[in-house]
């Protein structure tokens, strides 16, 4: 614990601002980072003090952000110390190699307008065409808890406006791709509006949907519900004696042994067990727990073009026109149009009629996605005289099973106050014969009111996505999510920052959100710094 005071105490002094994901709605514009090229060499040293609590367990965590630019060149690191109660460094986060490269918080170069691009660490935001394959899907969604180093790289080509982009959420990994190509067939016309015409080819995959949990051992059966994650040969425990079920003779913990009958262990290894014996000695109602293995990877792919066409661009009023058509393959397809897009005074709103068929999701890949890529579901399966539990995993591609074809239309608004803040609504509504997913809503508000009692911002998120309707009596769904940020000033060099969110899961299936298995929640507390 004294060293993790000492350091403390050393590092302090030195700290400045760090940044949190902020969390963004669709209809937000595509989130093109924008970064200011040095002149010559630039550096500064960010981190965070505080506390974070993972996994259940409360950490005193020192975090540094060190940061060099040259140029169009950036390069950052994000060293994440957390100390336990003893005062021990958390381990995993230093024991394998991979740790290492996930120190890389981002390396860059130049913006995704520049001729030749790239990014490589963290994306809080990415986003294809029009949102209908990717929006605003995040790779940090339960950062700093699972750090995917991901990337993009892309070029543009000026003399004919036309670019390609790749795009990875893990380099390690390498599951979750996109790629997207885009030209201007009228580039060199002089005709009106077409000359400023865009037309874009988009693609993106999950090479393996089940890549959320981990299986160390290999054996086809994730650690989240394998009770012997590091061992080939077993992987449940039905009565939890310790003892793998392949090679238990009381399988279900009564304190018989198993009939050979009902329980092959016990006939390998026993063959003359019964001879002699009472009958009533032996358990004969067994039932071991049973779980959904992995088998090969099990991808999901969804295409899609797009178009833009700029119509009014003028300092106070902005008018374009897009659509998009996107198919996932072999389920369904969905497409938007008309839609339009304007900016005006302190107003940016979009409104567009949606069309989709049966087993189609719009922006598949959108900034939940990886929770909901894959989910554990514990069934308790009873009968007159046996029970037992069944462990499997489902995925959102499960889901599209269930969506049926509808048609309606999405809007957005979101207006500036000045330096005072900002609210974003977004709306998703859907008709259709047994359509059970077309309603969605997203809203967030952020005030900065700075001189009104030193807190600087407070923010609140939250959104309901793919339902029925909007359940506003169980806020708390499997389709839900919230997100608060607080900032508050105590010198001009020094915040302290709070940041909670939540999602959900509905484990055991019962429609509602109940118990600490069911919420994914995230909280951190610390002080910022800033010289």
């Amino acid at each position: 614990m004294k060293f993790a005071v000492t350091l403390l105490v050393l590092v302090m002094p030195i700290l400045m601002l760090a940044q949190g994901m902020q969390p963004t709605i669709p209809g937000d514009p595509s989130p093109d980072e924008v970064y200011q090229d040095s002149e010559g060499l630039s550096y500064g040293l960010g981190g965070t003090v505080g506390a974070i609590t993972l996994d259940g367990s409360t950490y005193s965590q020192v975090r540094l952000r060190p940061e060099i630019g040259i140029g169009k060149f950036g390069f950052g690191l994000d060293i994440d110390l957390l100390f336990d109660s003893e005062g021990d460094i958390r381990r995993e986060d230093w024991d394998e190699w991979q740790d290492f490269v996930n120190k890389i918080f981002y390396i860059r170069f130049a913006q995704r307008q520049d001729p030749l691009y790239f990014k490589l660490g963290c994306i809080p935001s990415y986003t294809l065409g029009h949102g209908l394959i990717f929006d605003h899907y995040s790779n940090m969604l339960r950062y700093p808890e699972v750090k995917n180093v991901g990337g993009y790289v892309g070029v543009n080509l000026p003399y004919s406006n036309s670019g390609l982009e790749f795009f990875t959420h893990n380099i390690h990994k390498n599951e979750i791709l996109a790629a997207r190509v885009h030209v201007n067939p009228f580039h060199y016309t002089q005709v009106p509006f077409l000359r400023n015409f865009k037309l874009g080819l988009n693609l993106g995959v999950d090479r393996n949907q089940h890549g959320k949990y981990p299986d160390s051992d290999k054996d086809n059966v994730p650690d989240v519900y394998d009770k012997f994650p590091n061992d080939n040969t077993a992987w449940l425990d039905t009565d939890n004696d310790g003892v793998p079920d392949n090679i238990d003779v009381d399988i279900n913990g009564t304190g018989l042994i198993d009939h050979p009958s009902v329980n092959p262990h016990v006939a390998a290894t026993y063959p003359n067990i019964t001879q002699g014996a009472d009958p009533e000695s032996f358990n004969w109602l067994v039932m071991p727990d049973q779980v959904q293995e992995f088998g090969p990877w099990q991808p999901i792919t969804v295409y899609s073009v797009d178009y833009t066409l700029p119509l009014v661009s003028s300092p106070f009023f902005t008018l374009e026109h897009y659509g998009e058509y996107a198919t996932i393959n072999k389920y369904g397809s969905g497409i938007t149009f008309p839609g339009f897009a304007s900016k005006f005074l302190i107003f940016e709103t979009k409104l567009e009629m949606r069309n989709f068929t049966d087993k189609f999701l719009p922006g598949y890949f959108d900034r939940l996605y990886d929770e909901h890529r894959s989910a554990v579901m514990i069934t308790e399966v009873e009968t007159d005289t046996l029970s037992y539990t069944y462990y499997s995993l489902s995925t959102k591609e499960d889901f599209l099973q269930t969506t049926k074809s509808a048609v309606g239309w999405f809007g957005y608004l979101r207006a500036d106050f000045l330096d005072l803040g900002h609210v974003k609504l977004a709306y998703q509504d859907m008709y259709g014969k047994q359509m059970n997913t077309g309603k969605s809503l997203w809203g967030s508000i952020t005030a900065n009111p700075r001189n009104i009692l030193n807190l600087k911002e407070a923010s609140l998120y939250y959104s309901q996505t793919h339902m029925r309707y909007i359940d506003f009596l169980e806020p708390r769904n499997a389709n839900a999510a919230v997100m608060g940020r607080v900032v508050y000033s105590i010198s001009d060099t020094a915040d302290i920052v709070g940041r909670y969110s939540e999602s959900y899961t509905d484990t055991n299936g019962d429609g509602k959100i109940r118990g600490k298995n069911e919420v994914i929640s995230s909280f951190a507390l610390g002080v910022e710094f800033l010289f």
